[in-house]
């Protein structure tokens, strides 16, 4: 007799994973497919030959702890804007003389002692921002039917997330509020201007906004993608790799672990994962 499944994933990659963990821990008959014989998606850790074991993708960020804290996995889950900035590798700017810029205030001083002056304020508001955008990340928005019954349609138990995002907007403080709407759709190089006059600095941070993406830093919305790599980063820096027993560093670093951790999550929940099965067609029955 053939296996009955409520659920159907298509592709392993770390969204999927989580999709079927959640819904294997609501009860639900879950099945994943895979193409590859291993899972993970881009979110991948690999084999390349002898001794040489690497990240296929450097994605720079790390789940987010609900996540984390949700499916029990084990992983670090304390949040990259916590840590203490020492903690943290510094973010080195390569210039071509050789006379290279870490973005800290004092080296920051060696180009612009205004920029200088102004790098804690800066640093201060994109932490604010990023925690802004965490927020409104983790929140469930309500459904909304048609317009014209709008007002029926909106609970006040589906609305209560929405509610929370704005509280945080406005115990942001006036300025920031506004700063924070405003910088989203700007370019990131108009957002810098607002802070900083020289070009070597400006394009170091730059850099992080056009991070594993197509745009340029003076293409709209990339003050957005600025704020959201800050997020996913913990700063301007990586974040250390999670560790698997969840105490510290591991010794076999990767971002692969994850993967890993949320595929034996969704079996040991009763999901189910086939890997090397490419799914070739979707058949859709009316009901």
């Amino acid at each position: 007799m053939q296996k009955q499944y409520e659920h159907i994933i298509i592709g392993a990659g770390h969204n999927g994973l989580v999709a079927a963990a959640y819904l294997a821990g609501q009860g639900k008959k879950v099945l994943v497919f895979e193409r590859r014989s291993v899972v993970g998606g881009k979110v991948v850790t690999e084999s390349f030959g002898d001794d040489f074991i690497v990240d296929s993708v450097q994605t720079g960020g790390t789940l987010r702890p609900d996540i984390i804290k949700d499916l029990k996995l084990p992983l670090r889950a304390e949040r990259s804007r916590r840590q203490s900035r020492s903690d943290k590798p510094a973010f080195v700017s390569l210039q071509p003389d050789g006379n290279h810029l870490t973005l800290d205030a004092e080296s920051i001083k060696r180009f612009s002692e205004r920029d200088a002056a102004r790098w804690p304020e800066f640093v201060r508001f994109m932490d604010k921002a990023a925690y802004l955008l965490d927020v409104a990340y983790s929140t469930i928005m309500p459904r909304l039917g048609a317009l014209p019954r709008l007002p029926k349609n909106l609970s006040i138990k589906e609305g209560y997330g929405l509610f929370e995002l704005g509280l945080e907007l406005r115990l942001a403080g006036r300025r920031d509020m506004l700063h924070f709407i405003r910088a989203l759709p700007m370019t990131a190089q108009e957002l810098l201007e607002e802070y900083f006059e020289s070009e070597i600095v400006k394009a170091a941070i730059a850099s992080v906004a056009i991070h594993g993406s197509t745009l340029g830093p003076m293409e709209a919305g990339t003050g957005y993608t600025l704020i959201h790599n800050w997020m996913n980063r913990g700063g301007l820096s990586l974040t250390p790799s999670a560790s698997p027993d969840g105490r510290g560093e591991s010794e076999v670093r990767g971002i692969g672990e994850i993967t890993q951790a949320l595929a034996n999550a969704v079996k040991s929940l009763g999901g189910e994962i086939r890997t090397e099965t490419e799914v070739e067609r979707i058949l859709l029955t009316a009901r």
